[in-house]
């Protein structure tokens, strides 16, 4: 049964022969990401994604996707603003139960969300071990999610095992905090974010089903 303290929870079974994806949004950005990430990826066949608040603990979160991953099921998280930094803590908690993520996605976790204090202290640059794929977005007009010097944007990874790629929009591409996950009407997408993120996440979770 769904937690009821997790609305965007989907309710499928945890043997289902499809990817696990987690999100994970940021601070008041739990409609937005429904609106947007939530509805997308739902609406390209992968019913089994739940949205989870960035106020959860990170181990209710892992919890829920064990049982998916010890039947052998991908799992994917990804995470926006300061979710972009609760996937990490999530992912670090499956490897303590020897559970691996087989990608995770992290978006605009930085700028002046560092400030938040749940962030406090917290390095969400430095990827973990047990992590699979990592693929680390931020944009140089995303001030709330970006750090204005370009190399505390760069994630690395502390083992050789992780696949990492930072990817990062100019100023020109005009990608701001909200436009970074945007993905409906088609006509406000910026093409930028449809090639990059959008059109990767499905190339990304289509080799993984």
């Amino acid at each position: 049964m769904p937690h009821a303290s997790i609305p965007w929870q989907a309710n499928v079974s945890a043997s289902a022969p499809v990817p696990r994806i987690a999100l994970i949004h940021g601070l008041l950005a739990g409609k937005h990401m429904e609106r947007h990430l939530l509805s997308f990826l739902r609406a390209a066949g992968y019913a089994d994604t739940s949205l989870y608040s960035n106020h959860l603990n990170p181990a209710r979160i892992a919890d829920d996707l064990a049982d998916a991953a010890r039947a052998g099921r991908p799992i994917v998280l990804v995470g926006y603003s300061q979710g972009g930094s609760q996937v990490l803590k999530v992912a670090k908690l499956l490897a303590k139960r020897g559970i691996k993520t087989d990608l995770v996605v992290s978006l605009a976790a930085g700028g002046l969300g560092r400030l938040y204090f749940p962030q406090l202290g917290f390095n969400m640059r430095r990827i973990p071990a047990g992590i699979k794929r990592y693929l680390n977005y931020y944009a140089a007009k995303d001030l709330l999610g970006t750090d204005l010097l370009p190399s505390a944007n760069l994630a690395r990874a502390e083992s050789r095992d992780t696949y990492l790629e930072n990817i990062g929009y100019p100023r020109s591409a005009g990608v701001d905090h909200f436009k970074i996950v945007t993905c409906y009407p088609a006509v406000r997408v910026l093409p930028e974010v449809k090639a990059l993120f959008l059109d990767r996440l499905l190339k990304e979770l289509k080799e993984l089903s």
